[in-house]
């Protein structure tokens, strides 16, 4: 806990943490600024936007968060000197990997959530598809940890790449490159039976699916994957030498 919290206490230090929440927040108030002032949507259809538009955004700042939170910190040997200073690999990592989980919860919840808020209170809480409950605390809560999965694998290129500049660029085009091949997938017949086991796919599939089926299956895919990136981040620091 004592790691975790040094980690999130230089995060705090960071102009990176701050320059991209502050981005993303910034983007999604000037795409949705007429929505607030004007109206002309329900409190849930707001909250469906502002949830697709905020996994459009992290498409790109997550990626640049990555290379800086998390390749600087080991361009700079902050890692390694916590290791140094008698910590675990295992411990430093799980730390750091939490912090940037955290990050990107804090990013959603300052750009989406504390938004949605107030367009339920200006436009009301009726939902489409259930009780405000279901359609909207928990489509939230899921939806979050599908963004959270999908954004890990920006986490493991960090763990690779030498340099913050290359890690935000190699993201970029990764995480394009997925973006295409889920388009692609998603127009063909056995499309569906492919992203359901994808978190990329699950963000997509959760704004239009809540059903228990689909849910725990959401559950489960995007818990393995975090885990699954967890392992392979941890098998490359476990290689990497301390000088």
């Amino acid at each position: 806990m004592s790691l975790f919290k040094w980690e999130m206490k230089q995060m705090f230090r960071t102009k990176a943490f701050w320059f991209v929440g502050g981005a993303i927040l910034f983007l999604m108030l000037i795409f949705h600024c007429e929505e607030f002032l004007d109206g002309g949507v329900s409190g849930f259809e707001l909250f469906i936007s502002l949830c697709n538009d905020f996994s459009s955004l992290s498409m790109f700042f997550v990626g640049i968060f990555a290379g800086l939170h998390v390749t600087g910190s080991l361009e700079e040997r902050r890692m390694q000197a916590a290791v140094m200073a008698g910590n675990s690999r295992g411990k430093v990592l799980l730390a750091k990997y939490t912090s940037f989980i955290t990050a990107i919860a804090m990013f959603f919840a300052a750009s989406a959530v504390i938004p949605a808020a107030f367009g339920f209170v200006k436009f009301g809480t009726v939902c489409e598809d259930g009780t405000f409950l279901r359609s909207v605390v928990a489509r939230a809560l899921l939806f979050l940890l599908a963004e959270i999965a999908s954004s890990t694998i920006c986490f493991i290129i960090a763990m690779i790449c030498k340099k913050p500049g290359i890690t935000v660029i190699v993201n970029l085009v990764t995480l394009l490159t997925i973006n295409i091949a889920l388009q692609y997938i998603a127009i063909r017949e056995w499309g569906m039976d492919v992203l359901k086991y994808i978190p990329h796919g699950q963000k997509a599939i959760i704004m239009s699916d809540m059903s228990n089926k689909n849910s725990v299956l959401a559950l489960t895919v995007c818990t393995a994957f975090i885990a699954l990136i967890f392992v392979g981040s941890y098998v490359k620091f476990r290689k990497a030498e301390l000088k």
